[in-house]
């Protein structure tokens, strides 16, 4: 019989496994993998364009701007989702500039 510890430690894990999906540092850590093993061109695409979806649209940027934030913590916010934008944009550009 589980212990109801465990159960909530099993629904906190795939919760926050669900939630890592939409981060794009996870994505990032996919594309150095890829690009260290040699993956195919179409992996590193689509990781780009997931990683500058998530920059441009970013939960923590967005709630923040509609929540009032003072002006030095939406510059944070959206000099970060801007730096990874560009970053996803960066790996497409190498994924189509990459010899095939």
């Amino acid at each position: 019989m589980k212990s109801p510890e465990k159960g909530r430690m099993n629904r906190l894990q795939r919760i926050a496994s669900g939630l890592s999906k939409w981060c794009a540092y996870r994505y990032l850590s996919e594309v150095i993998l890829a690009l260290i093993h040699g993956g195919k061109l179409s992996e590193q695409m689509r990781a780009g364009r997931n990683i500058a979806l998530l920059g441009l649209f970013c939960p923590i940027f967005w709630f923040a701007l509609f929540l009032g934030a003072d002006k030095s913590t939406l510059a944070l916010h959206a000099a970060h989702s801007g730096i990874v934008f560009l970053i996803g944009v960066g790996i497409m550009l190498v994924g189509l500039i990459k010899p095939k």
